[in-house]
């Protein structure tokens, strides 16, 4: 019987600790670019591989400020399809975002092919952003021979730094 009691308290406790957390959750909606320069911010990495560190924006003029870079991989995995998979850290180094990241993957293509629009995956967080889950919807606005800006309308949840600080305080003596 006393077994029956510890299951009902510890699911209690279970609960109770995933309410809190789910209270905690912030959510963040942005508007950024991303401006590829082919000959500038990215190098060859291998056969169908790019090695990335292309600038994030806060507007799409060339007024607008550097606020961080994406840095990461991309690969044409298919040859027979203008597809690429990139997978990629945005990472913040100005801005209120600073000392944050957003761990990022998915699918993009040329202007051409789908009207230049796709979605990628946020499937991480740091600093500020952590635990951060939610898409990021891109349109490719500009393309040239030169350089390729994408509009990143992002849709993030996430648990703030100091509510993950404070329920690691859970169980420890003063």
């Amino acid at each position: 019987m006393a077994s029956y009691y510890a299951i009902a308290l510890l699911s209690m406790l279970a609960f109770s600790i995933l309410v809190a957390t789910a209270l905690d959750d912030k959510e963040l909606k942005a508007t950024l670019y991303i401006k590829q320069s082919f000959a500038q911010d990215q190098r060859p990495g291998g056969t169908d591989t790019v090695i990335i560190n292309w600038p994030i924006k806060d507007g799409p003029g060339d007024a607008a400020n550097t606020i961080g870079h994406a840095e990461g991989l991309t690969t044409n995995a298919n040859p027979a399809k203008p597809f690429w998979v990139t997978i990629m850290d945005m990472v913040f180094e100005d801005g209120s975002l600073a000392g944050s990241s957003l761990e990022v993957m998915g699918l993009h293509s040329y202007k051409n092919i789908n009207l230049g629009q796709g979605q990628w995956s946020v499937m991480g967080g740091t600093g500020e952003l952590t635990m951060a889950r939610g898409i990021i919807n891109y349109n490719i606005t500009q393309e040239d021979s030169a350089s390729r800006t994408f509009e990143l309308c992002i849709y993030v949840y996430y648990t703030p730094l100091d509510a993950i600080l404070a329920l690691g305080d859970v169980g420890r003596k003063p």
